[in-house]
């Protein structure tokens, strides 16, 4: 069973004196002089959190691996361990874990020795709907969502990262912000900049 639900008829006060148009120009008003929370950008540009879901960039190697699970994997992989290059281990979880796969261009290059090391890994963002799932999905803590999120340009052919790319993006976020503490804002100084205290929509 449906039930219809039926608004109050105004009554002839509010008709006259127009009560809810006065309602709602006090909130209008009230929220007129209040502080902005909004940024001049691009002239002012405030640095995302550490989980913010921006360009994908792969993590080299570095030491600071997940260990045991990145060992397990590059002898369960057979997978010619290179500092200073990505850390994939070319397991394709990325890639099955992802809603549109077709995005993904993952191919290894076998060496003379028998190993193998990563050759081709393309993303086509123009695909990529920023779920993070593939994120999740790696094993050994490549694949991470970066804090770049100026994503325009002038040609389609920029949508597209290759391992070089990805590789570099990796290496920035390591100098700049993998150690640092996961948490939405910086600090309190951060947080009240953009969201004052007295915000009844933050309680």
């Amino acid at each position: 069973m449906v039930k219809r639900v039926f608004q109050r008829p105004l009554n002839i006060i509010e008709r006259i004196l127009f009560i809810d148009f006065i309602k709602g120009l006090t909130v209008t008003l009230k929220q007129a002089f209040r502080r902005t929370i909004t940024t001049h950008y691009p002239y002012e540009k405030l640095t995302p959190p550490k989980r913010f879901r921006g360009f994908l960039g792969h993590k080299v190697i570095d030491g600071r691996e997940p260990q045991p699970a990145f060992n397990e994997w590059v002898e369960r992989m057979k997978i010619e361990v290179r500092p200073g290059h990505s850390r994939c281990v070319v397991c394709l979880l990325c890639k099955r874990a992802c809603p549109v796969p077709q995005l993904f261009e993952i191919e290894p290059e076998k060496l003379p020795n028998g190993k193998r090391v990563i050759g081709v890994f393309n993303m086509n963002l123009m695909l990529c709907t920023f779920c993070g799932l593939c994120v999740d999905a790696c094993p050994v803590d490549c694949l991470f969502n970066s804090d770049i999120h100026e994503t325009a340009s002038y040609s389609r052919k920029d949508a597209i990262l290759d391992l070089k790319a990805l590789e570099e993006i990796g290496r920035d976020w390591q100098r700049r912000r993998e150690k640092e503490e996961d948490k939405i804002w910086s600090d309190d100084e951060h947080r009240q900049r953009l969201w004052y205290e007295n915000d009844v929509s933050i309680r």
